[in-house]
């Protein structure tokens, strides 16, 4: 084999690698422009931010790329969530969010954190039973769909002061509902006595007592 020949076969063997290599980094390159924008969602408990007991379901887009047409469901026995005072209806999937983008979130009132721990057909204090949230959401393209199931336990938060406790705000306003009730009540007490009429005389022993007007004042 000639010099011309060994040539000839370098020379293609350098064409086929970097061929080879071409292929290769366009591949990459598609791999990285499809990481960088790719969205990724996940759910989880966060309290409200008012500060007044309220538990939200969030739901954050932390991937590299929004995240279009999303769709979130309950996942669970519907008598777990009947027998709790949620204020969200957990019965019924909900969707499409047109859009959530890199970095943002929607938050969903979910419940009063204490009632979680308060079944209302029950006298016990029996934790609301884990639940998991389906997310279903696609690339901004419509290229790549995806599904995923996020679990949600009230447990861990039970002992976290104004979380799942009932705030004090919320115990001071029961306690002026309970005066306010009070004050109703003697109200209508002292109404009931203003229309009676007393007719005593120093000669007779006994009280003497007639209704009088009842009409209100």
């Amino acid at each position: 084999m000639g010099l011309n020949d060994i040539a000839t076969v370098l020379s293609g063997f350098s064409t086929v690698v970097i061929a080879l290599l071409t292929v290769f980094l366009w591949r990459e390159n598609r791999l990285l422009r499809k990481a960088g924008s790719e969205p990724s969602l996940v759910a989880y408990f966060e309290p409200h931010p008012d500060g007044t007991g309220g538990l939200n379901i969030s739901i954050v887009n932390v991937g590299t790329g929004p995240a279009r047409n999303v769709h979130f469901q309950f996942l669970g026995e519907p008598e777990d969530f009947t027998n709790y005072d949620l204020i969200l209806d957990c019965s019924i999937k909900r969707g499409p969010i047109t859009l959530i983008p890199q970095g943002e979130k929607i938050s969903i009132l979910f419940a009063i954190g204490f009632q979680l721990f308060k079944p209302k057909k029950a006298d016990s204090k029996e934790p609301m039973p884990p639940f998991k949230v389906r997310l279903e959401w696609t690339s901004l393209d419509g290229s790549n769909s995806k599904c995923e199931d996020f679990l949600l336990d009230v447990k861990p938060y039970a002992d976290l002061p104004g979380f799942i406790s009932k705030p004090y705000l919320l115990k001071i306003v029961d306690s002026i509902d309970g005066v306010g009730q009070s004050v109703y009540k003697l109200n209508q007490d002292v109404r009931k006595l203003s229309n009676l009429i007393e007719a005593n005389s120093l000669e007779n022993p006994r009280v003497q007592k007639f209704k009088g007007n009842n009409e209100s004042f």
